[in-house]
């Protein structure tokens, strides 16, 4: 998620477990293991733009580094001859802060290798969005007053009511798969794969999106806290097959690769947008949560140079995006779609 958030829920933790023997100064510990993990977007290369892609959310995210981050990020205090009485509970701060990184960024959808170097499975459970202040908030609230009594009690009660939020994410995401699974039926569909994507700031709007018949469908479903859902039809393109490209774009090595990362990266979820014939998007994210317009994936143009013909771009925006109507769609809860 956001690094506030991942920071607040470092702190809080940390708070919540050594805060009464550490003192004030454990939410900052806990808050700088909370957002270290993000310090992977440093690993870039000014020649190679995937592999910023490809080590985001990679073994600084995984439970198996937790405790070498942890201790890289106490390594300025520990090192201090003043310190070293507490060097223990540092560490612990710092660790059980590092701790909540890679666990909070497996709750959203962009995958996390939380189990590397065991496995190289992107992660993503699919419940909340990168950014949702309901979850954030109480967190905040609860490290500022722990801070403050130098109590752990606020922070525990913050911790409670950020996790409950989370179950309430859960419990919409099921019911949010539920009604998407219960549109394909009503279609004569039988998915060979299904999931549903929470948007920004809220839990009530979800991307669908399933595979069926060869054909990938994406649809906005809205789920209010009571109430049954509602569905709005969205768009369908042509699953992706990496075996149905013209050959001329994976017989360079290069854009081989580029091709390969991609489709280990979006776990699958590719397609090409209607409007746009020449690119392969991850099609798990669009701005418009019922259309197939990605915001990343590959141009493709087989006349060009071998090498350059697959080409990694990010930020696609169509230009005729209504913003106004988008943000309606995600937000407002309107009666639009049919109740499902």
């Amino acid at each position: 998620m956001d690094p506030v958030t991942q920071g607040a829920l470092g702190a809080a933790a940390a708070q919540a477990f050594v805060g009464h023997k550490l003192g004030r100064r454990t939410w900052l510990l806990g808050a700088l293991g909370g957002m270290a993990a993000d310090l992977d977007i440093l690993i870039r290369s000014p020649t190679d733009p995937l592999m910023a892609l490809e080590y985001h959310r990679h073994f600084t995210h995984s439970l198996a580094f937790v405790p070498i981050g942890g201790l890289i990020v106490a390594l300025p205090w520990i090192l201090r001859k003043r310190h070293r009485a507490e060097a223990r509970l540092i560490v612990a701060a710092t660790t059980i802060g590092y701790a909540t990184h890679g666990l909070l960024d497996a709750f959203t959808t962009y995958g996390t290798l939380l189990w590397w170097p065991f496995a190289n499975t992107r992660v993503a459970w699919n419940t909340i969005g990168i950014i949702d202040l309901a979850y954030t908030l109480p967190l905040l609230v609860g490290v500022w007053f722990a801070r403050r009594r130098e109590r752990r009690r606020p922070a525990v009660l913050g911790l409670v009511v950020a996790s409950t939020y989370m179950l309430l994410c859960s419990v919409q995401a099921h019911r949010a798969q539920a009604a998407a699974l219960r549109l394909a039926d009503t279609r004569g569909h039988t998915p060979t794969r299904a999931e549903v994507m929470p948007t920004v700031l809220q839990n009530k709007t979800w991307r669908s999106i399933y595979e069926a018949d060869g054909m990938v469908y994406a649809d906005r479903v809205r789920v209010p806290w009571f109430g049954a859902p509602r569905v709005d039809d969205g768009e369908h393109v042509p699953a992706f097959r990496l075996d149905a490209l013209d050959p001329r774009l994976r017989e360079h090595p290069n854009d081989r690769r580029t091709l390969e990362v991609l489709l280990w990266f979006s776990r699958g979820w590719l397609a090409t947008p209607p409007t746009a014939p020449n690119t392969i998007g991850d099609a798990r994210y669009s701005l418009d949560p019922g259309k197939i317009q990605p915001i990343w994936g590959v141009k493709v143009d087989v006349e060009a140079k071998p090498g350059e013909r697959v080409q990694w771009f990010r930020g696609m925006r169509p230009k005729n995006l209504d913003i106004g109507k988008v943000w309606e769609r995600t937000f407002e809860d309107s009666r639009t779609g049919r109740e499902i």
